[in-house]
Order: structure tokens, then C-alpha cells, then sequence
């Protein structure tokens, strides 16, 4: 299989960058992305062939527009997009796999496209919560972007061979917001052997970027409601993407944080992020509609329970009251936070049901079966 992999930016670490390493490694890709930047994510993207998108001529005046908005995101997406537009790939190839927005607009000038969707763009998803933090200029931006995103989007998927994507509550937001209702669910993985149980120490974990969207603050505040006495310890391990939200929302976590046992370990190596896994007692997820949240399947692969928010894609990886908890509200998961603490034995024997749920629905050899299938459907087309 020829493939051809089209990724906007390479710059961080997170989970849709850790399929598309798998899927590199897998069919050896050449890979188009805007931004790539080694130091910042997997060191394995360097042993590929990986090649820049020519800036669109209007590309400079885009991040002249969008500088008003603080999330430096926005701007690379709007480059991106006016790049992608302007892309004719040129190398032989049967498929092409478009990964994070805007590179399923290659759909509009490109045939055999078969685009994985992590989740729709923020024009789509998160919108509302976008502009309520927002100065009024920001404002205004974010809604101009959004018509033109949209105007551009929609004729672009329809025009998409095959879609896949990460889950069926994303698999509903595609059929909402862009009209299509074919996209094929496949799951994203782990490899259940790079993950192990050492210890269940007395600390919890969360692993996340630090964006306001994860919201960490979410499960600070659990946290502090269940450690009343301070024998408790909360270790959160996020890459923070560099932009003056980001900066600013650690800087908040980290004041609400003084004096509460809670350790920052920002930007930690993957060697480091699996040794907390190993080594805590349970792990906290309260990400806001999160598409699929491949970082519970980390935590389970690790022996470890699951409290994390009800909504979105951790309702179908963590099985309620079996390999964790599904919980509405701050008050509940500090309540579920304190029966696992009380119950050292149920806790186990729910990170060994998780560690066992992983091995038999989420692993690559999973993935792949379907992903191999659907690329080369997407190649006869």
C-alpha cells in the first residue's frame, strides 16, 4: 500500500499524534504536514519521510487576521487550510489518510482520501465554549472563521471516499455537522505490553495536554474535596502546547493548586508518563465531549481504575462500577475517589478488569484489521 499521510501540524504530543505514529510505522508514509517541529513530539516521526506544505500566498495574511486571538492553534489551522487548498500531492499513491483539521479539504481536489477523523474542528466541536472566553475582537474572529471554515468544509466531506473515525458519539457529531452518517468506527489502541503494574501508591493521576478544554480544574477541585486530610497526592503529567491561553490556564491550575499536594510534571518523556501509570493508584478524566481519550486505555492497560466525567467517548472504553466509574459531577468523583481509597481490593480487581478489557478490544492488531480493510477500500474508489 502507497500511502500518502496528511497531518497539519507535528508539534506536540497527544493522542491523535500517537495513531498517526502507529499508522507511519505501519505502512511507512510520506507524510505532509504544515508544522513540524522534532523537539515537541514523537522523536520517531524523524525516520520518516516527511515533507512541508508550500504556504499559501495568502497564508501570511491569515496569521496577520488571526493574531488578535491569543489560541495560536487558530492560526495554524487557518495557514493550513489555505495550504491544503493549494496542495496537489504529487507522489504515486493508492491512498491518502488525512488525519486532525483542515486536512480533509484535500477531499475537494485529491480522489482516494480516507479521512480518520479525531474529531470535527472547533468550528464544529466546543464552539460555544470557545467564545465565551473570548474578548469581543476574538469574538468576532472565531465567528467569521467558523462561517468560512464551514463553508468550506461541508463541500469538502461530501466529496470524502471513506471516513473513519475514533467512536460512535464522533461518529454521531460527523452526521450532525457535516452530513454524513457512513463514518466507520474504529477505535484507537495501545500495545498492553508497554504498560504494567508496579504498585498502587497513594496518588492519583492525570495525563493530559494542558488545555482549558481537558478540564484539569475539573478533577483539582474533586481532588481537594476528597484529600481533607492531606495523606493524599495528585499528580497531573500534561504537554503544554505553547500559547498565551495555555500559559495562562497552567498558571491557573497552579494557583488553585497551592498547598494541596498536587505535582505538575509538564511535558514529561513517555519512559516517565508510564512509570506514573505503573506506580498510581487510580486515574482522573473530566475532558469536556471528549472524542475518545486514549489515555484511559493507558491507565486500564495499566492495571489502573477509571473515574472519568460521563459524557462522550470514556462512555463506551470504562464499563460503569466494573473498570471504573462514570460520575456527573465534581462531588461525585471525589465520592467515588474515597471508595476506592476505603476499598483497596475492589480498586485492584477493577484496574485488572480494565487491564483485561484493553487486551480484548483496543489493541493495534484491532485496529489494524479494520484500518487495512478501509484504506484498501478507499484505494479501489
Amino acid at each position: 500500500m502507497d500511502l500518502v499521510l496528511v497531518q497539519p501540524y507535528l508539534d506536540c504530543i497527544g493522542g491523535a499524534e500517537k495513531v498517526i505514529l502507529k499508522m507511519a510505522e505501519r505502512y511507512d508514509p510520506v507524510i505532509y504536514t504544515m508544522s513540524y517541529v522534532k523537539e515537541k513530539t514523537f522523536p520517531q516521526f524523524a525516520e520518516f519521510d516527511i515533507k512541508l506544505l508550500k504556504p499559501h500566498p495568502l497564508a501570511a495574511a491569515a496569521n496577520i487576521i488571526t493574531a488578535f486571538d491569543r489560541d495560536r492553534r487558530m492560526r495554524l489551522v487557518a495557514a493550513a487550510g489555505l495550504s491544503i487548498l493549494n496542495t496537489k500531492i504529487k507522489e504515486d499513491y493508492d491512498a491518502i489518510s488525512a488525519h486532525l483539521p483542515p486536512s480533509e479539504w484535500l477531499g475537494l481536489n485529491h480522489e482516494r482520501v480516507c479521512w480518520y477523523c479525531h474529531g470535527p474542528n472547533a468550528a464544529f466541536k466546543l464552539y460555544e465554549i470557545m467564545m465565551i472566553e473570548r474578548n469581543p475582537v476574538e469574538k468576532l474572529l472565531l465567528r467569521t472563521g467558523s462561517s468560512i471554515y464551514r463553508a468550506i468544509e461541508i463541500p469538502a466531506v461530501k466529496k470524502i471516499e471513506k471516513i473513519c473515525t475514533c467512536s460512535e458519539f464522533t461518529k454521531k457529531k460527523i452526521s450532525d455537522a457535516l452530513r454524513r452518517d457512513d463514518a466507520e468506527v474504529i477505535y484507537p489502541a495501545v500495545d498492553p505490553k508497554e504498560y504494567e503494574c508496579r504498585d498502587y501508591g497513594k496518588f492519583f493521576m492525570c495525563a493530559s495536554r494542558i488545555v482549558p478544554e481537558k478540564r484539569l480544574d475539573f478533577a483539582i477541585k474533586a481532588f481537594q474535596k476528597f484529600n481533607q486530610d492531606g495523606s493524599w497526592k495528585l499528580v497531573i503529567a500534561g504537554h503544554l502546547f505553547e500559547n498565551e491561553r495555555n500559559i495562562e490556564y497552567l498558571k491557573h491550575l497552579r494557583e488553585i493548586s497551592k498547598g494541596q499536594n498536587i505535582i505538575f510534571e509538564i511535558n514529561v518523556s513517555d519512559r516517565r508518563l508510564k512509570k506514573i501509570y505503573s506506580d498510581c493508584y487510580a486515574y482522573l478524566f473530566a475532558s469536556v465531549d471528549e472524542d475518545w481519550g486514549i489515555v484511559i486505555l493507558e491507565a486500564m492497560a495499566s492495571s489502573k481504575p477509571v473515574i472519568s466525567i460521563n459524557r462522550g467517548g470514556p462512555t463506551i472504553s470504562v464499563l460503569d462500577a466494573k473498570t471504573g466509574f462514570l460520575v456527573n459531577s465534581v462531588d461525585e468523583m471525589a465520592e467515588k475517589m474515597r471508595f476506592l481509597a476505603d476499598h483497596p481490593n475492589v480498586c485492584e480487581k477493577m484496574g485488572k478488569a480494565g487491564r483485561k478489557r484493553v487486551e480484548q478490544n483496543y489493541t493495534w492488531d484491532c485496529f489494524f484489521k479494520k484500518f487495512d480493510n478501509a484504506l484498501k477500500e478507499t484505494a479501489k474508489k
